[in-house]
């Protein structure tokens, strides 16, 4: 017999339900693992490479052994101090250290998930979707490093009268956003800068695609708001985030910007995957700069607003009073 076709997989680090800053009313998001951009400030570490790693919390380590025991290629192991180490360069990221793990000092950065599965978590939220207007929005990582799984899944969801977005880097070939153009609703599209050196300097990468790309969503007619991650001395000077807020305001169609201030919640993942955070001695962003900022885009006639709240009810649909549906397939 031939063999069957395998239904398509993609890595999730997390499906974080109740969500309001991601997208008018209330939504879920999902986060893929995978992105092109090395942002040294990026708060979810754990997406940036494309599989599953072994997350390890020392402090939740009891030195029980069971992962030792586990362990078939010997990545984790018993020191001479008695301590538990972990070498990352062994590990196949098989999972037996993880499921052996009784205290969770162990964990696995991401799930996979065919099409079919993922629907099916989104869906449970679909009551919710409808009395809110919200929906669910592709994160990551670049959920557009994913251009066929994604676009079959958002289908889903159109389906089902699910609001669908797509918060996006734009750092991607301009083939992958055709594929997810028919069926998403709303993009959040995150500009870090505009000066090209200073973008490859910050982010491992140019950025010419990446406006590129914004420019032409914006030709195509997409509802798009503009996400500004602000980073201290990096973009948040009147020059810089000024050029920012001009090439928003050249976009087609875009009247809302979001200023996401820079905070370090996520520094500490870093460890758990084993890499270096170069920003643990930056400052969260002050209140000053944040205002200078809204002032900015707001004298160019940009709706701000801070830490993404505040979007407008998804096209289409209106928030439901009283109304409690229980028709999910």
């Amino acid at each position: 017999m031939p063999a069957q076709p395998q239904e398509p997989v993609a890595f999730v680090s997390n499906i974080q339900r109740f969500c309001v800053h991601d997208g008018p009313g209330i939504r879920t998001v999902v986060f893929f693992l995978g992105c092109p951009l090395a942002c040294r400030w990026c708060q979810n570490p754990e997406t940036l490479d494309g599989h599953p790693a072994v997350m390890f919390n020392a402090g939740k380590c009891v030195g029980c052994a069971a992962c030792v025991e586990a362990c078939q290629e010997k990545a984790t192991y018993r020191s001479e101090d008695g301590g538990i180490r972990f070498d990352r360069a062994r590990c196949v990221t098989c999972g037996r250290c993880v499921a052996t793990c009784y205290y969770r000092a162990r964990e696995l950065s991401a799930r996979t998930f065919c099409l079919r599965s993922l629907l099916e978590e989104i869906i449970k939220d679909r009551v919710v979707f409808r009395n809110s207007g919200g929906g669910v929005t592709l994160s990551g990582g670049e959920p557009l490093v994913h251009p066929a799984f994604a676009a079959e899944l958002l289908r889903g969801c159109r389906s089902r009268d699910i609001h669908t977005a797509v918060e996006t880097a734009g750092a991607v070939a301009w083939s992958h956003f055709q594929q997810v153009l028919p069926v998403t609703d709303l993009f959040l599209y995150d500009l870090k800068l505009i000066d090209a050196a200073k973008h490859e300097q910050w982010t491992g990468m140019g950025n010419r695609a990446i406006l590129q790309n914004a420019r032409a969503l914006a030709e195509a007619g997409k509802r798009i708001v503009v996400r500004v991650p602000l980073i201290p001395a990096v973009n948040d000077d009147d020059e810089e985030f000024g050029a920012i807020a001009r090439f928003a305001v050249g976009l087609a169609g875009v009247e809302e910007l979001h200023l996401l201030p820079f905070h370090q919640v996520g520094s500490s993942k870093y460890a758990l995957i084993g890499k270096e955070y170069g920003m643990r001695d930056a400052p969260e962003e002050n209140d000053g700069r944040v205002a200078r900022c809204r002032q900015i885009a707001e004298e160019l006639g940009l709706r701000v607003s801070v830490g993404g709240a505040g979007f407008r009810n998804a096209v289409g649909t209106e928030k439901r009073k009283n109304t409690f549906l229980y028709d999910i397939d």
